[in-house]
């Protein structure tokens, strides 16, 4: 049995991004580079949503994450089962509490374009991977809309919002229309995180499927 939780990019979209003046392109690349390059590290709660492309509600979770730079994180999914993702930075553990089920496989460049490593990854290597437009601005609030420079993505657009200089939710969009609503909640930016956070070692008696 295979479940989901963790997340972890047409013709339209192309459209759009042609049709976006290259100055501004740049100057929301700089922009978000600049944003992304002060957090160090990410933690809090987060809440999840996933909608069809009709809006009706196709799942809700929430949970507690941590995220660093190397390309390490922490997702533990507490509601409405408990999953634990972890990433040192070189491989990747995805642990089902009531499967007792680790998922065990390198950290590949599939799993580093996710959007869980927006916080953990080379904030310069960003603008390589997208195209980057702000997309709206209210006060303190801005959001930006990062469109995959390939096609084979987990996803076909990202839109992340900052209130000031904190992350305050991401949303996503696949192929088939699907979207996923990240909410973050008490939020902190560059706190120390211990190192230890981001190592797994299987539980007891669980089965470890390891994948290359």
């Amino acid at each position: 049995m295979k479940r989901s939780v963790f997340l972890f990019f047409q013709p339209a979209l192309a459209l759009a991004v042609l049709m976006t003046p290259l100055a501004a392109v740049a100057d929301a690349t700089t922009a978000l580079v600049k944003r992304l390059a002060a957090v160090d590290s990410l933690s809090g709660q987060f809440e999840q949503v996933v909608l069809d492309r009709g809006g009706t509600r196709l799942q809700e979770a929430s949970g507690d994450m941590q995220m660093a730079r190397g390309n390490r994180f922490r997702w533990h999914t507490l509601e409405p089962y408990e999953q634990l993702a972890v990433s040192d930075g070189v491989t990747v553990w995805v642990y089902d509490v009531d499967l007792e089920q680790v998922v065990e496989k390198p950290l590949g460049q599939e799993t580093a374009n996710t959007p869980a490593l927006l916080f953990g990854g080379n904030p310069d290597s960003v603008a390589e991977v997208f195209v980057i437009e702000e997309i709206s601005r209210h006060g303190r609030e801005v959001s930006y809309r990062l469109s995959p420079r390939q096609d084979d993505t987990l996803f076909v657009a990202l839109e992340v919002t900052f209130r000031g200089e904190m992350p305050h939710s991401m949303r996503l969009e696949d192929a088939l229309g699907q979207m996923t609503t990240l909410d973050f909640r008490n939020t902190r930016i560059n706190t120390r995180l211990d190192a230890s956070r981001f190592q797994f070692v299987a539980p007891e008696g669980a089965d470890v499927i390891r994948q290359q």
